[in-house]
């Protein structure tokens, strides 16, 4: 299922200070907590298309249950009891409605946002952190010349490709996604795909994983 970008005004949320400084910062802002489960893709899937024609809401994501503390501190400053999935929007820190679990759909999420934002958007939100893909880039540079073994590599850069895989737009999710073999898709588990980039290069089946880290280097420009 394609999922839309919600590009430059995405916030990956994990310490407290970030929530109050996105909170603080911005005018409108929907925070998204994000489980593991089936329901957590389609809601975000919801989300993402619901927000895509208003670029003046910054979007803030929790991943659960590695940031726990941070939706346990979006809960104490709402006032409204952790849920996964879970949206809220804020209009300058107040919290004006929320859904949970199933009632993240279309039905529910498009009419409340047109009674709450305004009818026409304002300006462009944008965080230029996340854009970046200068993480991917210096892992590869580090390991294709050698200043970093396979093992370090691949832990590295398949945990953080684990951790963004809900929310990299689709373009970008899979540029990253094909240094490695995965039929999975978004369901990014680097202990697996750690495995069978071992077994793969066991039986002689696939490239050396450094000439494709070059490969991509110069797909990416780098």
């Amino acid at each position: 299922m394609p999922r839309a970008s919600l590009g430059e005004r995405f916030f990956p949320l994990h310490h407290s200070a970030e929530v109050d400084r996105l909170l603080g910062d911005f005018e409108w802002c929907i925070v998204f907590k994000a489980g593991t489960s089936d329901k957590t893709f389609d809601a975000w899937e919801v989300a993402q298309k619901a927000l895509e024609p208003r670029p003046d809401v910054a979007v803030g994501f929790i991943r659960l249950p590695e940031d726990r503390a941070v939706s346990d501190h979006v809960s104490a400053i709402a006032g409204i009891a952790h849920r996964s999935p879970q949206l809220i929007l804020f209009r300058n820190s107040a919290p004006l409605f929320h859904l949970d679990e199933l009632a993240i759909v279309p039905a529910e999420l498009v009419p409340a946002l047109r009674e709450h934002l305004p009818a026409q958007a304002g300006p462009r939100v944008q965080n230029d952190a996340v854009v970046t893909l200068e993480p991917y880039i210096r892992l590869l540079r580090e390991y294709v010349a050698g200043a970093l073994p396979d093992a370090r590599f691949q832990w590295g850069y398949l945990d953080r490709l684990q951790r963004e895989a809900i929310w990299r737009d689709d373009e970008t999710f899979a540029l990253l996604n094909s240094l490695f073999e995965n039929g999975w898709g978004r369901d990014v588990q680097a202990a697996r795909l750690v495995a069978l980039e071992f077994q793969g290069q066991l039986a002689g089946r696939l490239q050396p994983l450094k000439d494709r880290a070059a490969r991509l280097l110069a797909n990416m420009g780098a």
